[in-house]
């Protein structure tokens, strides 16, 4: 099953703050970044928790706080959807199903 949009967009923040998390760094903690994010430390934690589609708001939001260039965020969330596509593709293939649905 492929994930969606929302499902992979949250895998990568998600993966971009436990990478910034285990660097120990006292600037990367979920207070501080919820509060440069302008919502509170609970619906940060949340975010992070949920699949929930993340806003183009909310992605600025996280970028700006944690001094990643947003076009370099979207660029990541983007390829891991297109690399979702092509794994869904390859195995369809390699499973016999058609591309394309017949109606």
């Amino acid at each position: 099953m492929c994930k969606s949009y929302a499902e992979i967009a949250m895998e990568v923040i998600r993966e971009d703050w436990n990478f910034r998390k285990a660097k120990d760094n006292p600037a990367f903690n979920q207070e501080r970044i919820a509060r440069i994010m302008g919502i509170s430390r609970s619906q940060l934690a949340k975010a992070l928790g949920e699949p929930k589609n993340p806003t183009i708001s909310f992605l600025c939001a996280y970028a700006t706080a944690v001094g990643r260039p947003i076009d370099e965020l979207l660029y990541t969330i983007g390829r891991r959807v297109v690399d979702e596509q092509r794994m869904l593709l390859i195995s369809n293939q390699t499973a016999g199903k058609p591309m394309v649905e017949e109606m």
